[in-house]
């Protein structure tokens, strides 16, 4: 069973994020956990937002018809800590978040945040910017490293692809712009065999900025959503890092999915 984490202000963009999270809950039997934190700028109106919150919670469950367990869980302070903390009391499988993609990252504390949690998660994150169903999620971009090693974020892509049942286009950006194509080509298949990757393409493009080539690339085929490994970050000191991941998230038009390139042996998530 999922056990789904979804930090939620009850803004535009996080019900959407909600509305989605429902979708893949009933696809995977799975419950839903919302996550409402309070700010420290808003100690002052903590229990009127406290309430607040509560109220939108009632009211969207009330409103929505599926069957599918949801409950809220509200702290106080900041977003980051809190879902890493929920990841472990409710041993979270996967984290959905709403934003706002290219128009900028949601307000000032879930806005922000909201990066920090794409960086940081140990689980795979879906960055919904859009009104998305998950049964029209049939083409997937995934940008690949060409490196050849097995880790739970290609475990958990893999699950993803056939939850899905979506085709698959593997592509590789070559910001060298001096490699022949069809070596990269070959690298690819190469890829995908060592990883058992079925339902595919195999693309090269050519860009001297790897976020641009996978947006490009992306828009280009009409693709549903944009699937990434990433090498992610459990040390503070490197979280405002370079992250090509968070940056296609942030400026995607489509929906995102992140996972960090954990290795099999090392990684402490237990698959469901």
């Amino acid at each position: 069973m999922q056990k789904i984490l979804v930090p939620c202000d009850f803004s535009v963009s996080a019900r959407r994020g909600l509305e989605f999270a429902v979708e893949l809950a009933q696809a995977t039997s799975g419950d839903i956990v919302i996550l409402s934190v309070i700010s420290q700028q808003q100690e002052d109106q903590k229990q009127a937002v406290m309430e607040r919150y509560k109220e939108d919670f009632q009211n969207f469950v009330t409103n929505i018809n599926q069957a599918v367990t949801i409950i809220q869980q509200i702290r106080f302070g900041r977003l980051l800590p809190a879902v890493l903390e929920m990841i472990t009391l409710e041993s979270v499988n996967q984290i959905v978040v709403g934003t706002r993609g290219s128009r900028g990252w949601e307000s000032t504390f879930m806005g922000s945040n909201v990066e920090k949690v794409l960086r940081r998660s140990p689980v795979p994150v879906f960055a919904v910017n859009q009104k998305t169903h998950l049964k029209n999620l049939k083409s997937i971009v995934f940008p690949c490293d060409l490196v050849l090693r097995d880790d739970y974020g290609m475990g958990q892509f893999k699950k993803l692809q056939a939850l899905l049942k979506a085709r698959l286009h593997l592509l590789h950006v070559d910001t060298t712009l001096g490699i022949d194509k069809q070596i990269l080509m070959q690298q690819v298949r190469d890829y995908a065999a060592f990883h058992s990757l079925k339902n595919l393409t195999i693309n090269i493009v050519k860009d001297t900025d790897e976020k641009n080539g996978i947006l490009h690339f992306s828009k280009e085929i009409n693709a549903d959503m944009i699937a990434m490994t990433t090498h992610g970050s459990a040390d503070a000191a490197h979280m405002y890092g370079f992250s090509v991941s968070a940056d296609v998230a942030n400026h995607a038009h489509l929906l995102t999915w992140t996972c960090v390139q954990q290795s099999l042996a090392s990684s402490f998530i237990k698959s469901k």
